[in-house]
């Protein structure tokens, strides 16, 4: 832990750190005390500016979102935001995805309905950098598969918003008084039908919690609003393909063969 216990300890922070809990692909994650209340810290690595992270952090979005209480509380950051530390979510483990899908909705439309600065990133310049990453990369014909399907599914939307981008199960943190959610380093002016095909899919959620899920979020259920999400878990398969090897490229196959086929192998099914 010396690496972020200097860092710390360089910025004049009191702290007390317990342990680590994750060596991400692009910051360590540690569970420690800080200000005298249980938080958690992020240092992120070097690298992961390649991957254009962290523009909410970068634009000060993050004080509006800890006013909607859309992430735990962020405590402190660092001024070239390489370290943030935000408020341990005591989370409800015993809670069904059925008991929460109104709040789980709700919480996604506030998200979309956050003001979008200026300079945001969008999802297209994501995608872009991914691109000019992975050029003369093997399986390059794929990622222009994807960023082409890409270019299809964005032709007709003309209400962009604010959005997570890896709304996964791991970064939904529920108990019985609220919803938070975590992870927000890929966050961009993206597609609203993207970041809910991801909680459909993460949560496999049946028909009767997608409907409750368009509802109570304001969306109508119909033919057209089923088949975009259709296609928009066609793009996060994508997406999880072009990340993961784009991370392999910066990171020195941070994944192996055998992960990134699997991947690959889901796009085509």
């Amino acid at each position: 832990m010396n690496n972020i216990e200097n860092k710390l300890n360089k910025l004049n922070l009191s702290f007390q750190m317990i342990t680590k809990i994750r060596d991400g692909e692009t910051s360590e994650t540690y569970l420690g005390k800080f200000k005298n209340k249980k938080a958690i810290f992020k240092l992120f690595n070097l690298e992961s500016s390649r991957l254009q992270i962290n523009q909410y952090l970068k634009l000060k979005m993050h004080k509006l979102m800890n006013e909607n209480n859309l992430c735990p509380k962020i405590l402190y950051i660092s001024d070239e935001c390489d370290l943030l530390i935000y408020e341990f979510f005591e989370t409800n483990e015993d809670l069904k995805v059925t008991n929460i899908i109104k709040k789980l909705a709700k919480k996604i439309k506030q998200v979309h309905l956050q003001k979008i600065p200026k300079n945001l990133i969008t999802f297209k310049e994501q995608l872009h950098n991914y691109e000019k990453i992975l050029s003369g990369h093997s399986k390059f014909k794929k990622v222009k598969e994807g960023i082409e399907l890409y270019k299809d599914l964005i032709q007709d939307e003309t209400d962009l918003v604010f959005s997570h981008n890896d709304l996964n199960i791991k970064n939904v943190l529920s108990n019985k008084d609220s919803i938070s959610f975590i992870d927000w380093e890929y966050s961009s002016i993206n597609s609203r039908y993207y970041d809910l095909s991801k909680i459909i899919n993460s949560f496999n959620l049946d028909n009767l919690d997608i409907n409750n899920l368009f509802v109570h979020y304001g969306l109508e259920t119909s033919c057209n609003t089923l088949q975009k999400i259709e296609n928009w878990k066609l793009m996060d398969s994508y997406l999880a393909f072009i990340w993961s090897i784009t991370i392999n490229k910066i990171y020195k196959n941070y994944f192996n063969d055998e992960w990134i086929d699997s991947l690959e192998a889901q796009i085509k099914q």
